[in-house]
């Protein structure tokens, strides 16, 4: 247990190697009188421990947060993302988990696991799950569900989901388990978000303003399910603006190709298929071309069809929900839906801020430990920042917003503990804390009094 708390600290003040911990704590750290520094084998045996108990845990922080914060488990938002590993890559008996899959890093090259991390509101972590790296995504929100009402005996909630997530067995089990949700839809291939689009697009269609989203939104009924359409003037310039950029460039490989078969340079109606397939692949549209191949002819024509939809569906998406009107209006179904950004702000703060990729630990029970650690480490930077924010920390350089708890935590590194030997007497002397230093100390609760007066050691 000694070995925790300065692993969570380094965690959150300067992330790196067991190694480089002790070091940090022997040269940089004033630890308190009477607690010894953790060997190097005692915190890698902690990561064991905090793998172990990783359920109690969350169960035990989930039932402190609730005094401490008041904690509103009325919406729950759940997400994905993936970490990748260094070194090896081969399967192994004693990682099951690690595996090749989609990853949300962009590193194809190497083997991952998949995270799935359950949020409040307010962006808080309240539990999450490690699964194999190959893992679909789809397939995940079940289980997550039964452990949630087991571990966290939870009444009626509100599960918030991205598209990834959206399946009719996902929704059969959210009904049967009682939940609420607000999921968005696919955006290509999905009947109910293109019924809902057209809907939205009638003459008699009502749109509202949602300032706090800064969109507006038109509710539909498809096949008797609840749906709100969403629109953005700001997703609609990036859309078109991106679809544009990619249909020419597409057009520029695709004409490339059509001059090499009509000069004979390319002729086999194989290869003609295979190199007009490989241009399609990287487009990011190749539903909005259709292709004419035979021996030594090769033609493309737009999908009017498919660009007729892409035109409809740029700068909107499609929310569904079983949330009934009366409980919540269009517009609050969308700040709902937002609050996903709440887990992606958390993931940004693991893998950037907290350095939980790469992993280079080598067994199943050292990673879980080591991500166990990370969204520990998470949930305590939740915190400082809603503390931050609850205070009006400012950021210096940025009025317009609260100081990070990542800034914060930095800012707070440069106090020290300076030790003065005079006399056979040392003295120990806390360096004065300057205007954002006192700010964020009040605004974390800390009691500085003690700190202004030297401590005398005989």
């Amino acid at each position: 247990q000694s070995a925790l708390p300065p692993q969570l600290a380094r965690q959150l003040l300067a992330p790196s190697s067991k190694r480089h911990l002790i070091e940090w704590l022997a040269e940089d750290v004033v630890v308190p009188d009477g607690v010894a520094a953790p060997s190097l084998d005692q915190c890698y045996r902690a990561l064991d421990a905090v793998a172990g108990a990783k359920d109690a845990t969350e169960t035990h922080l989930y039932g402190r947060l609730c005094d401490l914060t008041n904690l509103d488990l009325r919406l729950v938002c759940y997400d994905l993302t993936s970490t990748y590993f260094e070194g090896e890559r081969r399967p192994s008996d004693r990682f099951a988990s690690r595996a090749f899959g989609y990853s949300r890093d962009h590193r194809a090259d190497r083997p991952q696991v998949v995270l799935g991390l359950l949020c409040t509101a307010d962006g808080i972590p309240i539990a999450h799950h490690v699964f194999a790296g190959d893992t679909n995504d789809v397939t995940t929100l079940p289980g997550v569900l039964d452990d949630l009402q087991a571990r966290f005996g939870v009444g009626r909630v509100c599960v918030v989901a991205d598209r990834g997530l959206i399946s009719a067995a996902n929704i059969a089990a959210l009904d049967a388990g009682g939940f609420e949700h607000v999921l968005a839809t696919r955006l290509h291939r999905d009947p109910t978000c293109a019924a809902a689009l057209s809907a939205s697009a009638a003459p008699d269609a009502r749109w509202i303003p949602v300032p706090a989203a800064r969109s507006a939104a038109c509710e539909v009924t498809v096949d008797g399910r609840r749906c709100v359409v969403v629109a953005s003037l700001e997703r609609w310039a990036r859309d078109r603006a991106r679809t544009v950029e990619l249909v020419a460039k597409t057009e520029t490989q695709l004409l490339a190709l059509e001059d090499r078969v009509r000069a004979g340079r390319l002729k086999d109606e194989r290869a003609i298929a295979r190199a007009a397939q490989r241009i399609l692949d990287a487009s990011g549209v190749a539903r909005l071309f259709d292709l004419e191949i035979a021996p030594g002819r090769f033609l493309y024509h737009y999908n009017q069809t498919a660009h007729a939809y892409e035109e409809l569906l740029a700068g909107r998406y499609v929310l569904t929900t079983s949330l009934p009107a009366d409980h919540a209006s269009a517009a609050q179904v969308v700040v709902a839906y937002r609050q996903l950004l709440g887990v992606e702000h958390r993931f940004r703060v693991l893998k950037d801020f907290l350095a939980l990729r790469p992993v280079f630990h080598w067994t199943e029970q050292r990673v879980r430990g080591h991500i166990a650690l990370c969204v520990t480490a998470a949930v305590i930077e939740a915190l400082i920042s809603a503390d931050l924010a609850a205070h009006d920390v400012r950021d210096p350089d940025l009025p317009d917003q609260h100081l990070s708890a990542r800034r914060c935590l930095d800012t707070l590194q440069r106090l020290r503990r300076i030790t003065l030997d005079a006399d056979r007497r040392r003295i120990d002397v806390i360096t004065r804390r300057d205007a954002l230093q006192a700010r964020c100390l009040a605004a974390l609760g800390i009691d500085t009094h003690p700190w202004d007066h030297p401590q005398l050691h005989s």
